[in-house]
C-alpha cells in the first residue's frame, strides 16, 4: 500500500510543472489498448440475428497539430474478437484518419480531449479472409500530462462500425469499451 501511495504522490508532484506540448507545429505519436463487450446484427437472406462477444483492440495514432489543440493523423489498428457461443475467434486490421481537440488551454496538466476516428480494415479467422468492414469511433477522455511531452490516457469510446462477410452476409456492431494509453507530444524544433 506504501508503494502505491508513493507513485501517486511522484505522478502528482511530476504532474504539477508539466507543459504540454499541444500547440500548432508539434506531433502526436502513441496509442492505446481498449476492451470491450460487443454488441451485433447479423443480415443473411433476410433472416437477422444478434450476437454477442468481447473484444480487444490495440491502437497507434500518428498525428499533426494544425492549429493549438487540434490534431489531425492516421490511426492504424489491430483487433481480437470472439464472438460468444462460438469456437471461433478473429483477427482484424486496418486504418483510417483521426481528428482530436484538446478542451482545456495548453498549459494545463490534465486535460480533457475528444477524438473522432473513421477506419476501414478486414478480419480473417482461421487463416482465411472473413469480412471487410468500415465505421466509426467517437473517443472521450482524460489526458494526464507526466511531464511536457508524455501523457497517460483514460477513455471511453463508442464504436460502430459495419462488416461484409465472405459468405454473403452483412452484420452491424456496437459497442462501448474503456481504453487506456500513452501518448507522446513531440515539440517541433526550429532551424537556427
Amino acid at each position: 500500500m506504501k508503494t502505491l501511495t508513493l507513485f501517486f504522490f511522484i505522478l502528482f508532484a511530476l504532474t504539477l510543472t508539466s507543459n504540454a506540448q499541444i500547440t500548432k507545429g508539434n506531433w502526436l505519436v502513441g496509442g492505446n489498448l481498449t476492451y470491450g463487450i460487443q454488441e451485433g446484427e447479423s443480415n443473411s437472406n433476410g433472416n437477422k440475428s444478434t450476437s454477442k462477444g468481447s473484444a480487444l483492440n490495440l491502437n497507434a495514432d500518428l498525428g499533426y497539430f494544425v492549429i493549438n489543440k487540434l490534431t489531425v493523423g492516421l490511426t492504424p489498428y489491430f483487433g481480437f474478437g470472439n464472438p460468444e457461443g462460438s469456437n471461433n475467434s478473429s483477427i482484424g486490421f486496418g486504418i483510417g484518419p483521426f481528428a482530436r481537440y484538446y478542451f482545456l488551454k495548453p498549459e494545463k496538466t490534465i486535460n480533457i480531449f475528444s477524438q473522432l476516428e473513421y477506419y476501414y480494415g478486414n478480419s480473417y479467422s482461421n487463416g482465411k479472409k472473413e469480412s471487410e468492414s468500415n465505421g466509426y469511433s467517437i473517443k472521450n477522455g482524460v489526458a494526464i500530462f507526466l511531464n511536457n511531452s508524455i501523457a497517460f490516457e483514460v477513455s471511453l469510446n463508442y464504436n460502430v462500425s459495419k462488416n461484409n462477410y465472405v459468405s454473403g452476409y452483412d452484420s452491424k456492431f456496437k459497442d462501448f469499451n474503456i481504453g487506456v494509453g500513452f501518448q507522446i507530444h513531440l515539440e517541433k524544433t526550429t532551424n537556427q
